[in-house]
Formats: C-alpha cells, structure tokens, sequence
C-alpha cells in the first residue's frame, strides 16, 4: 500500500476472475461515490484471477489488494489487514449489490459496528433462484435460533465494518462462513450489528463461486463452534441472556436473585453494582453506576446516560462513602480470596448505607449438586470458573470484619447465598 493519505472509506470488492463484472460495476461505485460526495477509496482484494481483473481495477481507479491464501474468509482477513480506512464496506463483484446502498450502510455507520445489507428484513428482497433461497432462508433462521440473534440475513456479504471493531477478532474461517464468525464474535465482543434492507438481484456475467451444497455444509460445520463460543462466558451478553433462557431453571434462578437484589436495594438511589457484567440487573436499577473488567459486556451495556467503569474490584476508582448501596453479585468466586475485595467493597459504603453481596455457599450441600448438574447442562457455563468457595459464617466473618454488620440473607434453593449488610453511622 502507498504512503498517501487515506479517506474515511474503504469500499471493497472481493474479486476471482470477474474482468467482465468490474468494467461495469467500478464505474457505477466511482458515480455513487461522487454522485454523495462520500469521503471513499476502491479497493479491488484479488484471489489469484487469471482474466485480467487486476488490469481492468487498475485502469478504473481501484486499488488492488493482493489476497494472502484461497477463499472468500481469506480476502475478508487480508482486507482488514491491509485497508487502514476507518469504515470498510464489501460487496460482491457479480452485480448482485446495487451500488447505490453503500451511502445507505455508510449514513448508519453511528448506529452500529457492523452493519449488513438485508435481504430478509423489512422491505428487504432476494430475486435468486427457488433451491438457493431455500436453503439460503433455512441456514439464517437455524443459525439465528441457535445462536440467539437478531440479524436476518447473517449470510450476507454487503457490509459495513468498523475496523476498529474487526481488527481485533480472531477470525478462523477462509470460506463463507466468515461471515457468521464475523457476526458471532462482534456479539461476543459487545459490538452492536444492525440490517438495512437491500434488493438482491441475479448475477450478471460469469459463474458464482459459491456452490450451494458445499455452502450449506461448510456453514452447518461452523454452527457447532459457533454455539460454543456465543454460549460462553466470554460473550458479551451472556448474562442476560441468562435472564430469558431456555434453560427453565436458568431462567427462574436468575429472575429470583434479580428480584432478591432489587428488594435489598430499595427506593435507594446512589447504587454501584461491581462487576456488573451484561446483568438484568443494571436494567432494573437505571439509578446504578456500574464497573466491570470485561470490556465487551461494558461495550454491550453502554446507554445513553448510563454510568460505566472498566475496573477491577481490587481497586474501585470511587471515593470513599460514595455510595447507598453496593451490589456485588456472583463476582467474588471467581477471583483469588483477598482481603482488598471486602475493603473496597466497604470503603465505598457510605454510614448507613448496605452492602448486598451474593455468593454460591460451599458449606450447603445443594449447591455442589447444583454445580454438578449445571456443568453438564450447559458445558459452557460458569461451573469451572469457581475458583474460590465461601461459607456462609466465613462469609459473614470476613465482612464483618470490616466494620459492617449483617442485616439478613436469603438463599436460591438452598444453595446461592444472597446477603445483606449495613455500615454503622
């Protein structure tokens, strides 16, 4: 790549032997470009043609990217690699996108970190043959049900990107299926993903290089991974999606500790939840200031007004007596047993105030059982993380020691332990 300043935009155009394609659509993207005046740059990523495409981007004004490996992923990685434009927006050389949305998804580029040009949502429309939508339609609905998300059309490769966003995912596939890894590890991260509808429309010149059975099988080997990774911990929204799972028990276990904490807190209005993560529980108490040291669920939690803190339990960058009520709920097992937890937990409890903290007991004999189960129903869960087991009297102890006194506690079937205390004053 050159040394010369960059615009905004990348818009790119994956590319296998379409000489014939780009003569026709490089010059439509060029009039759209400037027809918006959109702060844009062409880029051709090239696969190996042996037809002359490189020859034709180059006499049309487009950039070309030289592909590292075969295989639609394969230029979508070496794209992000190489294009430093802030936005980067693909779409497909066949003439199937019409040129004309990408000031649609570039206008949208503030709403969301990925955005998708839709065939199935509202007003959106696929003109392809009867046996690839089909199958098309069946693959985004399974692959949305399962992995529990909202886009409608996941395969999709009419996009906008935030490089900021995909630069730092660790993107495994070369074929297709990139495009739902794309999607599954932005939901992962917190990134939000939006849909503009967009007529698809037949390809002009050439063959696809998509084949229609090795493209479902290629996506359906990926659904497994995929589920493994937007069911674990490490996904963004895990925890609220907890809230409504299919999972019964998951789901009234997390709605009873839900409605145990807000009870506790009350009509009190300067809350902290440390390691908030992506909680319901944020939702219900709008008044809470949260902190976190997951990046992704804060990233998936941002709102407009809400009060968020990347911080570590450890440290707490908050004055001392800042708060009414401080929540700490299902944080301290998965971290070293240290003094400085419940120091910091009480330094920002103002006189008067509470502080609600919720535990597994390990001295009950339910919630072993409860583990147990739980680690075989959903293998990809929190039951591993549990690295260190309080009781509920060394519990009460080591709280107390720092000068609060214990108000009450409750129990999730004898097994979750949810306690309050009050600071003195």
């Amino acid at each position: 790549m050159s040394s010369k300043k960059h615009l905004d935009l990348a818009v790119a155009v994956p590319c296998l032997n379409e000489a014939e394609n780009l003569e026709l659509l490089l010059p439509r993207i060029h009039a759209v470009i400037a027809m918006y005046g959109l702060p844009a740059e062409v880029y051709i990523v090239d696969g190996g043609s042996t037809d002359g495409t490189v020859a034709v981007a180059e006499r049309l004004g487009a950039r070309v990217i030289r592909q590292r490996g075969t295989g639609y992923g394969a230029a979508i990685k070496t794209l992000f690699e190489e294009a430093p434009n802030p936005y980067i927006i693909t779409l497909d050389a066949d003439l199937s996108h019409h040129p004309a949305i990408i000031k649609y998804l570039y206008d949208m580029r503030h709403e969301a970190e990925v955005v998708i040009a839709s065939r199935y949502t509202s007003q959106g429309h696929a003109d392809m043959p009867w046996s690839r939508l089909v199958l098309s339609r069946t693959l985004n609905t399974l692959f949305r049900w399962v992995l529990a998300l909202e886009p409608r059309d996941l395969s999709s490769g009419f996009r906008l990107y935030h490089r900021r966003a995909v630069a730092g995912l660790d993107l495994r596939y070369t074929t297709y299926a990139v495009l739902q890894e794309i999607v599954v590890k932005a939901y992962c991260k917190g990134y939000k993903v939006a849909e503009t509808p967009f007529h698809y429309r037949p390809r002009r010149h050439g063959q696809s290089h998509a084949r229609v059975l090795a493209f479902g099988v290629v996506y359906l080997r990926a659904l497994a991974a995929m589920w493994r990774l937007r069911n674990s911990i490490e996904s963004a929204d895990y925890d609220l999606r907890a809230f409504s799972s299919r999972i019964p028990l998951q789901r009234w276990w997390q709605r009873r500790r839900y409605h145990i904490i807000l009870d506790y807190v009350g009509d009190r209005l300067g809350v902290l939840d440390v390691g908030c993560g992506s909680s319901q529980i944020m939702n219900g108490l709008p008044q809470a200031a949260g902190c976190d040291v997951n990046p992704g669920k804060l990233r998936f939690m941002r709102r407009a007004g809400r009060r968020l803190a990347r911080a570590s339990v450890f440290a707490l960058p908050y004055a001392d007596h800042a708060f009414e009520v401080v929540i700490c709920s299902q944080v301290i097992e998965h971290i070293p047993e240290d003094d400085r937890v419940f120091s910091e937990l009480a330094r920002c409890v103002a006189p008067g105030g509470s502080l609600v903290l919720g535990t597994p007991d390990y001295g009950s004999w339910p919630w072993p059982l409860t583990e147990w189960i739980y680690a075989h129903v959903n293998p990809c869960g929190y039951a591993d993380e549990h690295i260190t087991h309080y009781t509920r009297e060394g519990l009460i102890r080591r709280v107390e020691a720092e000068g609060l006194v214990l108000e009450g506690y409750r129990y999730i079937l004898k097994g979750e332990l949810i306690l309050s205390f009050r600071k003195p004053g």
